[in-house]
């Protein structure tokens, strides 16, 4: 699985747990919904460090809680990995 798609995954199951919409995490974190829409349904497939902090600290959790997830360490750039093979 992709880094990024994994972040994604993570942060719905967050959302999910604390019953927390896209327009809430608007509020809470200062993202703008469409930043948020846009990187939960793939449509970028990038976000900006700051921007995680932003949502985690809304969310009510760090960074490093977030990353705590044993998920991560089996996580893989394959997009980075797939443009480096191509060099």
């Amino acid at each position: 699985m992709d880094f990024s798609d994994l972040i994604a995954i993570k942060i719905k199951e967050i959302m999910k747990q604390k019953e927390v919409t896209i327009y809430r995490l608007e509020n809470l974190s200062g993202v703008y919904s469409s930043t948020i829409s846009m990187f939960l349904t793939r449509q970028t497939k990038t976000i900006r460090l700051e921007n995680l902090l932003y949502i985690c600290e809304g969310l009510g959790i760090s960074l490093t809680e977030f990353f705590r997830d044993e998920r991560f360490k089996e996580a893989e750039a394959n997009e980075w990995l797939k443009k480096k093979k191509e060099k």
